[in-house]
């Protein structure tokens, strides 16, 4: 295989395996080493290879940071025959641009090809400083000084500071393998380019650092789908009524036929408290899955029926998101944001739905028996909102799946997640709630 069939671009950098250059860390430091052994006069599409591997560079550092250093060094450049011919044309130092190009114009090629000698050349020279260094080499051929590159890759990444390679072949098949056995040994990764363009997207893209990876979608911390015959130690039930709840395929039903909601008297029974799921420091939400029986469409108003999902510690200390029924005459639906604190009522409303004003309220209620929503309770530093999310539904046609009321601003809050479905008149009211979760972070 000729010596020019391959362009190669090892780089050596503070990453993890299978990252990019690091080019916002400013301590990070580069040497590029540039082929100038004989074959580099070689033409693609008219262009000797030298010109195209300047170009490719000064490509590159049209993009590189002014504050990441970077050096140069070429093998091959000044005697034919002689693979210790390796020399550092400039230390690694803050980007001068025009330094650089004047230092690649005066390569000339003419010799052999020892990348593993001019690696382990700058490996040394990088090590002077204890920051991330890397090595970009760009080579038109393989290894014709007999170093066995797999070897040097495995020794370069037992290295105490971090050092990666990659390496790009330009216009060859590296079919012995040591080039990518250099690059994949230390991190890097191995590429192949075919003319000036492939190269120049192959030096960019190694050069710049890899974009961060999004993050994992972040499973609930506490979940209850009530899958089982009784709540168990995870729950207790303040002013429990068994004959008010019951836990019947894989939801928990309660009917409240007492009037009231928390907090509206200390006796107010079947509030579902969930000991057993602690809530984490800085933002979270506590959400419940429920499909709700809230009565029909009446002449004069209707039924008056409240759902809650709260942070509770005592009636009069809580923080509840809650949809509800008012069941006046115009007989609205509303979601509330109520904050009590010793006593101290703070709140926000968002009227969502009414028998005027271009809703349909009968179908509200039968989707909210049939096809159910999500009640959360949100926190987001010291702010609390209630937030409805329908189940691919809306209020309106073309109004929102997620209704959410401001924010209400509180400095402490105590207590567990808790649950209540009741009645605000002398109706019942039937609620099933299929699942609750905690979660972190204000979602």
């Amino acid at each position: 295989m000729k010596k020019s069939d391959f362009l190669a671009l090892t780089l050596s950098a503070a990453l993890l395996p299978g990252t990019a250059l690091p080019q916002d860390d400013p301590t990070a430091r580069t040497m590029l080493i540039l082929d100038g052994s004989g074959s580099m006069w070689g033409q693609i599409d008219g262009t000797p290879k030298i010109e195209i591997a300047r170009g490719a560079v000064d490509r590159m550092l049209a993009g590189w940071p002014p504050d990441h250093q970077i050096g140069l060094m070429s093998y091959g450049h000044r005697r034919e025959g002689d693979c210790s011919d390796i020399q550092t044309l400039r230390a690694p130092a803050p980007l001068d641009r025009d330094a650089l190009q004047q230092a690649m114009a005066g390569i000339s090629p003419k010799g052999k090809t020892p990348i593993g000698a001019s690696v382990e050349a700058a490996s040394k020279e990088l090590a002077s400083v204890d920051a991330p260094g890397s090595i970009i080499v760009v080579t038109d051929g393989l290894e014709t000084c007999g170093a066995d590159l797999c070897a040097l890759g495995e020794r370069l990444a037992q290295r105490g500071t971090p050092l990666t390679a990659h390496v790009i072949g330009f216009d060859v098949e590296d079919t012995g393998g040591q080039l990518a056995c250099l690059s994949e040994a230390t991190g890097g990764q191995y590429m192949s380019a075919a003319n000036a363009e492939s190269l120049i997207d192959a030096l960019q893209t190694v050069s710049q650092p890899e974009p961060e990876p999004e993050p994992e979608p972040q499973g609930p911390l506490h979940e209850d789908t009530f899958d089982r015959t009784e709540l168990g130690s995870a729950w207790k039930v303040e002013n429990a009524d068994p004959s008010g709840f019951i836990l019947e395929d894989g939801a928990l039903m309660a009917m409240t036929v007492k009037p009231g909601y928390m907090g509206k008297s200390g006796d107010q029974p079947n509030i579902f408290r969930w000991r057993a799921a602690e809530l984490p420091q800085g933002d979270w939400e506590i959400a419940a899955d429920f499909t709700a029986r809230m009565g029909e469409v009446q002449t004069l108003g209707g039924r008056r029926a409240i759902v809650q999902v709260a942070r509770y510690a005592d009636p009069d200390n809580f923080i509840a998101a809650e949809i509800y029924r008012q069941g006046n005459s115009n007989d609205d639906m509303w979601l509330k944001l109520l904050a009590v604190s010793g006593g101290t009522t703070s709140q926000a409303t968002l009227e969502i739905a009414g028998d005027v004003r271009g809703y349909d309220l009968g179908q509200i209620l039968r989707d909210f028996e049939e096809k159910g929503a999500t009640l959360s309770l949100v926190k987001s530093g010291r702010d609390y909102t209630a937030r409805l999310t329908l189940n691919g539904w809306s209020m309106q046609d073309g109004g929102p799946e997620v209704l959410e009321t401001d924010a209400v601003t509180v400095l402490r809050s105590k207590g567990t997640p808790a649950l209540f479905a009741g009645t605000m008149g002398s109706e019942q009211t039937l609620a099933w709630f299929d699942r609750v979760q905690v979660k972190a972070g204000a979602q």
